[in-house]
């Protein structure tokens, strides 16, 4: 049975199937080129004269097709070969018919570019101390791009092993998903363009006739799944796609043949991968440095090894000491021996997304992988973590078990996300991690999915054009969110148990929900699926009204689908959830089920009316209006530091009530209320969300009169000067990791808004460190200094801040100046910045940082969207190929706006625009605005009110 009859995927025919490729590759650093050949082995299914498989911006010089059926070799030449551009294809025509049942190999000659737009098989590039360049040629393939670098049958369901041999200049390293089995010298490289002559259609006498068994698709048996014994800010932190993609364009002349010349090539053999998706095929060729180690608690060590650009091997070491215990933990875990040899990680330098999990070659951007224990910002480690983590854990959920579709792409990118943060969690007990989920991820998929424009998690893809645009905050983070509620209901050790199950059933094959939903059936005895699929399969989650009687002893909990624009019809307000709510303390009524909501309404009775909360540790994928007696309690609660609100819950009451204030669930001011209850607040994470549903009222307010924002800077200074003056701007013995984050927090928020105690000691300092005392500003302070410094200072001071950016050689070190340049207020240097942004100082990958940042600045958000609608040519040009980070600079001109003029203004400007590769972003940008500008028109004068009542605003 065909699993895409009727879907309207836009698949490969199924009259042939690959077992095996053996692929061999030589990249030209100098020209920028590729040539290669691959010969495979095909399963023939149907009676057969012409074969289809995926090819893109590759050109064919050749195809032979050898039977292996026959006594005597049978070898025929393609009589046609025919390439479709739309769906991304070639067809090999051959004279005689291939018959059911026999096999046959293969064979085709092929060249490509190098290209600049960080997928397929690209060129990334680096400077070295002297200035000079250097290139490296890596692959980038999720999700359809391996069609890139060599026809393939580039679905993820069309497994095969692979043999992966790449021919490179001696001094420069290759890396592919396997270890090394041989190398040797082959000569020099050719000219430009040349195809060697063993590639010139004919096979090697050694690979003619029968391919041995171990690379007709058969896993070896020591791969067959035995097991041995054995932040302020707003962007998703490893979201796939939302860091922007890399420069495209020829390289000047000059830089060529900077690095490489037509010296001697070193052939560089791989073992045989196990039975894998084409995605997950990686290889790289550049110059790099590495530190390994191996596992200590595995029955079959596994080398591990952080691969980095000359001079960075000390910034590995923090990595380098996570990915073992990753491994170790996963193999527990799950249950499944890691099936290779070997585990390298790799920074890339022009990178499109935060990581890549290919199978023992995990590609990241240096933000996400390097980590300077004397100059680095404390609040990169967690991130890096976690982007360990979540791409370690992928090695077994994705590569191992593989989505049958990229409609499950949320088995992958939600699973991976749930379970890297409960690994942070498990190694690093200290950061409070699910907290800091709740605060970040959580609320990013809450936000998207509170959108008419969402999609379901489970989500059709017809055309490989479409799937980049779900790698978004409903596949990663409400996936992970409804992943995490689902182990909280079944408990973890069983939904653990269920994982194993799975994952042992379904080794080297491709699965479904469904199938996942089977096997924690099978270990839990609970209908998973009735639970989950409402979560699933249907858009949006709901927002749970809660009634009190008089005595708040008698509960009603009623559901309705949340939209932030408020104005859901009933048309709409069809979808019902299964929602576990939390309820704690849990009443004791002799029943061991927790209270569950199924239908429109269900009531509850308390053992004690008035003292409870709902959601509890925000395990639930929903939103929480309390009744105004309730809020009041919670308040005082907060004021009394009441155990039963742990940070977690403290951190999602701001939340829901910062969204419920959006859809006019609540009047702000209610907000603004239970704001002032945290002035005593001692917990980072719940700081962060503080300071977050501040930063969007005043992002989100930002028309609003001068007198009403300097009341809400006033707020600002009210809840956060009198920490931040009794953290100060010097560390202290007593600093934790959690302490060190909640300094730069308090004085970059508090000196935002004006504190004069903060400005001054920014400035100070900041003089102190541009005129060489280094020790002026360690580096967890350093960007509050330099953010303040430029919001408050003179063109004197932006020019020294940009001095620091260009100086700096550290990634994060980088991105504390681009973020504190962006706040400034002239608009000549909001002008110069976005110069800058695409100039060659900047990777074309990092434009995103400029444009994110200046989106958040009030004062710049209409300068950036000129810009971007006067430079819409050479933006899309730039970023073609990259479409999810051209929806991000979309998102960033647009989407903070707060007028339905403004969500206009875009309309207008996208409507004759070619836009189908993006149009969810815009979609979502424009009901975000139209939202924002809801908000304001309703609720500006209750703020007003507030502001003066509480003598912010005479």
């Amino acid at each position: 049975m065909d699993p895409h009859a009727g879907t309207g995927r836009v698949v490969l025919p199924t009259n042939v199937r690959p077992t095996h490729y053996d692929l061999t590759l030589t990249p030209d650093l100098v020209n920028f080129t590729f040539h290669g050949h691959v010969l495979i082995n095909l399963d023939i299914n149907k009676p057969s004269t012409a074969i289809t498989l995926n090819s893109n911006q590759l050109d064919i010089i050749s195809a032979k097709l050898t039977n292996l059926a026959l006594k005597t070799e049978s070898s025929q030449d393609a009589t046609d070969i025919t390439l479709e551009k739309a769906n991304e294809t070639a067809t090999f025509t051959f004279a005689e018919e291939l018959q059911p049942g026999s096999t046959a190999v293969l064979h085709i000659v092929f060249k490509g570019v190098l290209n600049e737009s960080m997928n397929g098989f690209y060129r990334s590039s680096f400077k070295d101390d002297e200035g000079k360049t250097h290139y490296i040629a890596t692959t980038q393939f999720e999700a359809t791009d391996a069609r890139k670098a060599f026809p393939c049958w580039d679905e993820p369901a069309i497994k095969a092993t692979f043999d992966v041999t790449l021919r490179v200049p001696s001094d420069l390293v290759a890396l592919s998903n396997m270890n090394v089995i041989s190398e040797k010298e082959v000569g020099h490289s050719g000219k430009k363009g040349d195809v060697p002559s063993t590639q010139k259609g004919d096979i090697p006498s050694s690979q003619k006739g029968d391919v041995p068994s171990t690379q007709k698709g058969d896993v070896p048996s020591t791969q067959k799944g035995d097991v041995p014994s054995t932040q302020k800010g707003d962007v998703p932190s490893t979201q796939k796609g939302d860091v922007p993609s890399a420069q495209k364009g020829d390289v000047p002349s000059s830089q060529k043949g900077d690095v490489v010349g037509h010296g001697p090539l070193r052939e560089v053999k791989f073992a045989t991968t196990p039975v894998m998706s084409t995605y997950l095929v990686a290889f790289i060729v550049g110059k790099f440095e590495y530190i390994e180690t191996v596992t200590k608690n595995l029955p079959t060590p596994i080398t591990c090894r952080v691969y980095v650009l000359p001079g960075k091997t000390e910034e590995a070491k923090f990595a380098l000491s996570v990915t073992p215990l990753a491994l170790e933990y996963f193999t527990e875990l799950f249950g499944v021996a890691y099936p290779l040899p070997k585990m390298d990680l790799i920074t890339i330098p022009d990178f499109e997304s935060g990581a890549m999990e290919n199978w023992g070659l995990v590609t990241y951007r240096s933000i996400r992988l390097l980590f300077n224990e004397k100059t680095s910002d404390l609040s990169y480690k967690r991130h890096i973590a976690y982007t360990i983590c979540h791409e370690i854990a992928h090695q077994w959920f994705g590569n191992l078990v593989t989505m049958d579709w990229w409609d499950y792409l949320w088995l992958n990118e939600g699973f991976a996300t749930w379970v890297g943060n409960l690994a942070v969690s498990k190694f690093f007990p200290e950061w409070d991690n699910w907290s800091y989920f709740i605060a970040d991820g959580f609320q990013m998929g809450l936000a998207l999915d509170g959108l008419r424009s969402s999609h379901p998690i489970e989500v059709p893809c017809k055309h490989p054009h479409e799937i980049h645009q779900i790698f978004d905050a409903i596949s990663y983070y409400k996936g992970a969110s409804c992943i995490r509620m689902l182990s909280s209901y079944l408990g973890l050790e069983v939904f653990l148990k269920g994982i194993r199950r799975y994952m042992q059933k379904h080794a080297y094959k491709n699965t479904s929900t469904e199938d996942l939903w089977a096997a924690l059936s099978e270990e839990s005895g609970v209908d998973v699926g009735s639970f989950m699929n409402t979560w699933i399969k249907q858009v949006g989650y709901p927002v749970v009204d809660v009634e009190e009687d008089a005595d708040a002893s008698t509960l009603t909990f009623k559901q309705s689908r949340y939209l932030s624009s408020g104005d859901l019809s009933a048309a709409e307000d069809t979808a019902r959830w299964t929602v576990p709510l939390g309820l704690e303390p849990v009443p004791n009524h002799g029943n061991s089920s927790p209270p569950m909501l199924t239908g429109d309404s269900t009531t509850v009775k308390l053992d004690k009316g008035g003292h409870y909360k709902v959601n509890a540790d925000y395990n639930g994928f929903f939103r929480t209006a309390y009744p105004p007696a309730a809020l009041a309690r919670i308040s005082e609660s907060i004021k009394t530091k009441d155990p039963l609100f742990t940070s977690s819950d403290r951190v999602g009451l701001l939340a829901d009530l910062g969204a419920l204030s959006k859809s006019g669930h609540v009047k702000t001011s209610s907000l603004l209320g239970l704001l002032e209850s945290f002035k005593d607040e001692d917990q980072y994470v719940v700081w962060v969300a503080i300071a977050e549903r501040l930063n969007v009222i005043s992002s989100v307010f930002y028309e609003q009169p001068a007198d009403f924002q300097k009341a809400l800077e006033k707020f600002q200074r009210a809840l956060f000067s009198k920490a931040a003056a009794k953290l100060g701007w010097e560390t202290k013995a007593s600093d934790d990791y959690r302490s060190i984050l909640l300094r730069k927090l308090l004085l970059t928020n508090a000196g935002c808004a004006g504190d004069e105690e903060v400005v001054e000691g920014a400035k100070k300092r900041f003089a102190d460190y541009t005129s060489g005392n280094t020790e002026a500003l360690n580096q967890n302070v350093q960007s509050a200094a330099f953010e303040i410094v430029v919001l408050h200072g003179d063109e004197a001071d932006f020019e020294k801040v940009l001095k620091c950016w260009r100086d700096a050689t550290a990634t994060d070190q980088k991105l504390a100046a681009i973020g504190a340049l962006t706040t400034v207020q002239n608009e000549a240097l909001t002008q110069q910045l976005l110069k800058i942004s695409v100039s060659d100082e900047v990777k074309a990958q990092d434009i995103i940082y400029f444009f994110g940042g200046l989106s958040r600045n009030p004062t710049s958000r209409h300068t950036l969207w000129e810009y971007i609608k006067t430079n819409w040519t050479m933006l899309t040009k730039r970023y073609d190929g990259s479409m999810a980070l051209l929806g991000n600079v979309v998102k960033s001109g647009v989407g903070r706006f707060a007028s339905e003029e403004m969500a206009k203004d875009a309309e207008d400007f996208f409507k004759d625009k070619n836009v189908a590769d993006i149009n969810r972003p815009i979609a979502q940008s424009l009901e975000v605005v139209r939202s924002n500008a809801k908000w304001v028109a309703r609720d500006a004068e209750d703020v007003r009110e507030w502001f003066i009542s509480r003598g912010y605003l005479a």
